[in-house]
């Protein structure tokens, strides 16, 4: 886990993988946009079952933990803002504890591909063996977002990855996205963001996706709750446009080229 160098804050990075080719500009193209937490990759069990675990191992309590992250997520998270506020907090009082800390988490959590769903690389494959331009749309912060995508292996099998910091970001990027692609899907878990984006370029095939296990909705204990601590929140989600609902990738429908 090699933490990301904190950047002057910005709204939005573009990234496209080296050796992969710009997405076509011609208007015949088929693309899938791709949200990343909660969609490709299992946030929770990665971020609110293990990533807290490791803290809790270090001294930090629960209520610590997630007071500080309730007070970073707002402006795009990353551990190392986590950190400063826990020790704004308290929480954390020792430089020595904090370097410690770091130590162990990059070498626990340096190789994030076991936090992918099972069901995604047989999608990527598919989607690009059947001509998708594959383009990656996250929300959050570029270093932290950056630091996820690459340590889960996913940045290669994208033309073009997006990282914004800005709730409308992915929505703002459809005025081109529109124009540039004959068939275009989006994926994501979020209904605010499917909302938006199909408002934007109504042609867009968009696809709700729910990662969420029926039980756990049912379960109120501490452990159970975190476990989709954050996948759940949506599910309260009111969506305004129609959208494929699904639980898989593999519920998503790929048509042949015409």
């Amino acid at each position: 886990m090699r933490i990301p160098a904190e950047r002057p804050p910005t709204e939005m990075a573009e990234v496209t993988p080296e050796g992969d080719e710009q997405a076509c500009a011609d208007g015949v193209g088929r693309a899938i946009l791709l949200d990343f937490d909660h969609t490709l990759f299992d946030t929770d069990r990665f971020f609110w079952v293990d990533l807290k675990s490791a803290f809790a191992r270090f001294g930090v309590p629960d209520d610590a933990w997630e007071k500080s992250y309730e007070a970073t997520w707002p402006s795009g998270y990353s551990l190392t803002k986590h950190l400063a506020e826990l020790n704004r907090l308290g929480a954390m009082s020792e430089p020595a504890t904090t370097r410690t800390m770091l130590a162990a988490l990059d070498t626990a959590f340096s190789d994030l591909r076991p936090y992918l769903f099972p069901d995604v690389l047989e999608f990527l494959n598919t989607a690009r063996r059947q001509g998708f331009d594959l383009i990656l749309l996250s929300f959050g912060d570029p270093a932290w977002q950056s630091y996820k995508v690459r340590a889960s292996g996913l940045a290669p099998y994208f033309q073009k990855i997006v990282y914004t910091a800005t709730q409308e970001g992915k929505a703002e990027l459809l005025d081109d996205l529109g124009q540039r692609y004959r068939e275009l899907h989006a994926i994501d878990n979020n209904p605010a963001d499917l909302d938006a984006m199909k408002a934007r370029c109504p042609r867009l095939r968009t696809h709700l996706i729910c990662r969420v296990e029926p039980s756990a909705t049912l379960e109120a204990n501490g452990g159970s709750r975190d476990r989709f601590r954050e996948a759940a929140r949506y599910l309260s989600v009111p969506s305004r446009l129609p959208h494929h609902r699904c639980t898989s990738l593999a519920e998503v429908p790929l048509s042949c080229p015409e």
